[in-house]
């Protein structure tokens, strides 16, 4: 014979259930948050280099970072 779940058992599936949605949601939230930052950094750090390859008449540089920036805007 089958065994029905209480409504307890139910509501408890239920309830880690949505925990388990909760949670996966605040993950991808912060890992898209991080991903964000982290691009952040990397674009400003490119672009100082970009200034310092400039300041320095260093032409090979800046063209080699400014590829790269390109790269990372995605343009």
């Amino acid at each position: 014979m089958e065994k029905r779940k209480s409504y307890q058992e139910l509501l408890k599936e239920y309830t880690m259930t949505q925990n388990k949605n909760e949670t996966d949601a605040m993950e991808w939230y912060a890992e898209f948050f991080l991903n964000g930052l982290l691009l952040q950094r990397h674009e400003k750090r490119l672009r100082e280099d970009i200034d310092r390859a400039l300041d320095l008449h260093d032409k090979e540089t800046f063209i080699k970072l400014s590829k790269e920036l390109v790269d990372l805007l995605g343009q």
